[in-house]
């Protein structure tokens, strides 16, 4: 394979649509499917991935933002989109306007996009948002029915579900989870008994999805397992994924050291022999961690090449006295297969002490994306 930019990050989206369907066929009938592209779809690209999806027969698309919701609808995406991370009150004309869905957890944005509604003879669709025992964004369960019974008397507001998010479901032991899939279903029931329906209620994501078929109300939110990785990093998905991301580039210098040379900055690897090393123009600008640095490794000629020395702004040294035969221009494998040798983005998470999400943000945000498997 003939390289011709320093970086080649690309984006598989018959992967990405094979996942989908193995997600889709876990779904209890009558469940809709959410996928997930908050965060430029994890790094994957937002349009690409969102189009791919719809496609696929995504019910619905999960932004973290406005501007993510918008950006879909201006490329012609029709189908329902949730503001997962809610917005302010500033931004509900904008919301209501491009009919975009908010999850919601304050009052002043219920009223902000009330009055947009209003003043746009349209529906401001919300999901109100409980906090199960996540301690992150969502009303406290015992604030729900009021703030409920507070939106009563708004005809144009509709609140369409209770959302929450589980904290702890790509865990083995799914104690956590019940009690917070429980309260979920016991604040749903109260709700319901007081008269709201409630029809798109839902709390799960991957790893809930997956395992625990409780937590499938009325729509379901995948995220990660959607790019290729399993949602718990301990153990492998239960269903078959494929990598959606990989990371190629190219030996831009071979040279020969001899012991007792120091590579890279601080002289944290100091040659033990003499040692052909391989420069990859690749570093942390390109967003692959400094935290790699002495402990990761790339692929050549389908076999594992070391990090020597420190990751550098834009390169990276990897040794190669093992490797025969390795000639500059050669192809480098950072993330994905070469030879029947794989690097995943949850073994480079181990080396850099994070988790595969961080992988799939920094590379693809800092890489220009190239797809493939497009219909």
């Amino acid at each position: 394979m003939m390289l011709t930019s320093l970086s080649d990050l690309s984006v598989d989206l018959s992967a990405l649509r094979y996942n989908f369907d193995q997600l889709r066929r876990l779904c209890a009938p009558g469940v809709k499917i959410m996928p997930v592209v908050k965060a430029d779809a994890y790094g994957h690209g937002l349009l690409a991935c969102a189009r791919t999806l719809v496609t696929a027969g995504a019910d619905y698309l999960g932004v973290g933002s406005l501007e993510e919701g918008l950006a879909l609808r201006r490329e012609g995406i029709s189908c329902p989109i949730l503001i997962l991370l809610g917005i302010l009150p500033v931004q509900a004309t904008a919301a209501v306007a491009q009919d975009l869905e908010v999850v919601l957890y304050r009052r002043d944005v219920a009223l902000a996009m009330e009055a947009a509604a209003r003043a746009q003879h349209k529906k401001a669709k919300l999901h109100v948002k409980v906090d199960t025992g996540m301690g992150r964004l969502g009303l406290m369960p015992e604030e729900v029915l009021p703030f409920l019974e507070g939106l009563r008397h708004h005809p144009e507001v509709e609140v369409l579900g209770l959302v929450s998010h589980l904290a702890m479901a790509d865990q083995e032991d799914k104690a956590y989870t019940y009690k917070q899939i429980n309260e979920f279903a016991s604040l749903l029931r109260a709700a319901r008994l007081r008269g709201w329906p409630l029809p798109l209620s839902h709390i799960a994501n991957s790893a809930a999805l997956t395992e625990v078929k409780e937590a499938q109300f009325a729509l379901v939110r995948p995220g990660i397992m959607l790019y290729g990785s399993p949602a718990a990093a301990d153990r492998p998905a239960p269903v078959e994924l494929k990598p959606v991301m990989s990371l190629k580039s190219q030996v831009i210098q071979l040279k020969r050291l001899p012991k007792g040379a120091v590579v890279s900055y601080g002289g944290t690897y100091v040659t033990p022999d003499r040692c052909d090393l391989a420069v990859v123009p690749v570093g942390y600008c390109n967003g692959y961690s400094r935290l790699l640095s002495n402990r990761g490794a790339m692929l050549i000629k389908g076999r594992r090449a070391p990090i020597r020395g420190r990751v550098c702004m834009n390169l990276t040294m990897v040794e190669v006295t093992h490797i025969k035969g390795v000639q500059e221009g050669e192809p480098v494998t950072l993330l994905g297969e070469d030879g029947g040798e794989r690097l995943t983005a949850e073994e480079l998470a181990r080396w850099a002490e994070t988790i595969s999400y961080e992988i799939y943000c920094a590379l693809g945000a800092a890489n220009p994306r190239r797809y493939v498997g497009v219909e």
